[in-house]
């Protein structure tokens, strides 16, 4: 369609206003699985915002198992990732939020040609590589890599629309006509033949894409989708129209035993041995069609963009019959999800803001008290004697001298009147200050919990974890240690009321931490079996 300026397509009257703080600017594109709109962050930042069909939320568990497959998403970050910004498991209508990539879809790119230079297939390779690397390094599968799922922009291929949706919908209770969600054109034998999918799945559905890259045909095309199964467990795609270099390549990542496949690492590292010192930051816009793609994309937004903000308000909404769209460019975007038109059904109502999910205030909430019982057992602790030693002396045998040790406010530092051991006296002020930085810790990385794994949450409760974790270890230590000075030959210790609280305040310091290292970095990726 030469000639025809991109423009993206209206809202429709039904439409709600928007999503969590994200105001919707125009449609990117429908399918069976929801709605992508295009948006703007409360930032101001472009986003593509994906609206889960109301059916697939009928099953009880939907919404946790959404939950924990974006907490594992947010891990994702790299140069060639479309980053996920927001999500809502638990809304009326579920959603997810992506950075927008202002470019052509691969697929959108090639389409009715004959493929691209091999040289093109190749830099556009490494960069599809880099990102799998980023996502298998978070423990991350895709799971739908394809042509249409990697969008080209001024910065290189990005990778969009992760599995998450999908994997849930398929598994989820959907009696409708579209039963089977997506095409199976990119699956990996295993994928189809239903069993274990892990990173070397992405790594065929990588090569089933540079070969329709290579030739602007699929590999394992068939007049159905039972065809295309049986293709791609049974037979060889038909190389003979790719270059040798980049045929050796794709020979290797579309082997039928995943074991064989090279690792996104090994094919990144292939592809730039083959470009050589010729790739560099601008060879991305010396792709066959991108650099008209990507300006008539980037001057659509900034224009929409700029209407907006003129506005001040929600964009006018003309009226759309359902499966409208604004031409072929429009019916393929690139965020678009693959499916069926989307059937009438009720309108949807806008989203009022509302506090983050209830999965991020529950370790918040329990974690408050845990802290709380920890803090009040601290102080307490400073109120009362913490440890008693007595000490028996060399040359009688008797017991001579007993030492009661307590924090005291006005000398934290002073030494514990009449101990003969020299440094027995520092183990209640340092126990006690110890303790006080370990909930200190634990309570700055506490209203942190449950947003992004790895973040400050995180690390701040390993540390205060260590502390109380190194604290009780002292305390097992110091009961145990019966060695004195000279002049004695043993010493007799016990906890005190206060020592006791000592332990206990470092217990529940050690669950504070547990709990938010298990919300924020093990529960997301844990599947019980």
């Amino acid at each position: 369609m030469a000639g025809v300026a991109f423009q993206f397509a209206g809202l429709r009257k039904h439409d709600p206003d928007g999503f969590g703080g994200f105001q919707l600017l125009a449609r990117l594109g429908e399918g069976g699985m929801g709605q992508v709109f295009l948006a703007l962050s409360p930032g101001g930042v472009p986003a593509a915002v994906k609206v889960i069909r109301s059916e697939f939320t009928q099953e009880p568990q939907f919404a946790e198992r959404f939950a924990q497959e974006i907490a594992a998403a947010q891990r994702v970050r790299g140069a060639h990732i479309a980053a996920l910004l927001d999500a809502d498991a638990r809304a009326a209508q579920p959603w997810l939020a992506t950075s927008y990539v202002a470019g052509p879809s691969l697929r959108d790119l090639v389409l009715g040609t004959s493929g691209l230079p091999e040289r093109q297939v190749l830099l556009l390779a490494g960069g599809i590589a880099h990102a799998l690397t980023d996502i298998h390094t978070a423990r991350v599968v895709h799971r739908d890599l394809k042509p249409a799922n990697i969008v080209l922009d001024e910065t290189g291929p990005k990778v969009i629309d992760f599995g998450i949706v999908k994997s849930l919908t398929q598994s989820a209770t959907y009696t409708s006509q579209s039963t089977r969600i997506g095409t199976p054109l990119y699956m990996s034998p295993e994928q189809a033949m239903g069993r274990a999918v892990g990173a070397a799945s992405d790594v065929f559905a990588l090569g089933s894409t540079l070969y329709f890259l290579a030739t602007g045909q699929e590999a394992f095309g068939a007049e159905n989708e039972w065809a295309v199964a049986h293709r791609i467990v049974a037979d060889a795609p038909d190389l003979s129209a790719v270059p040798e270099p980049l045929r050796r390549l794709l020979t290797d990542c579309l082997n039928k035993d995943p074991d064989r496949r090279p690792t996104p690492s090994q094919v990144r590292e292939r592809c730039d041995v083959l470009l050589g010192n010729g790739a560099g930051s601008s060879s991305w816009m010396s792709i066959d069609g991108a650099r008209e793609a990507i300006r008539e994309r980037t001057n659509a937004l900034r224009a929409l963009t700029v209407r907006s903000q003129e506005v001040g308000s929600t964009p006018t909404r003309p009226e759309a019959p359902p499966g409208s769209g604004n031409g072929n460019k429009q019916k393929r975007s690139a965020t678009a999800p693959d499916g069926p038109p989307e059937q009438p059904s009720r309108p949807a109502q806008p989203d009022k803001p509302s506090p983050r999910p209830s999965t991020d205030r529950f370790p918040t909430t329990l974690g408050r008290s845990l802290l709380f019982m920890a803090l009040a057992a601290l102080v307490s602790a400073t109120q009362r004697p913490m440890l008693e030693e007595t000490f028996t002396l060399a040359s009688a045998g008797q017991k001579a001298v007993r030492v009661v040790l307590a924090f005291d406010w006005q000398h934290p530092l002073g030494a514990a009147n009449g101990s003969p051991d020299s440094s027995d006296w520092l183990l209640a002020p340092i126990t006690i200050i110890g303790t006080a930085v370990a909930i200190l810790l634990a309570a700055i990385g506490l209203p942190r919990a449950g947003r992004k794994p790895g973040n400050l949450a995180t690390w701040a409760s390993v540390v205060s974890m260590l502390l109380a974790a190194g604290f009780l270890l002292l305390g097992v230590a110091v009961l145990k240690d019966h060695t004195a000075d000279s002049a004695y030959t043993a010493v007799d210790r016990h906890l005190l009321s206060g020592g006791w609280r000592c332990i206990i305040a470092n217990t529940l310091i050690l669950a504070t931490g547990g709990l938010i290292v298990w919300w924020d970095e093990i529960r997301p990726t844990w599947k019980p079996k």
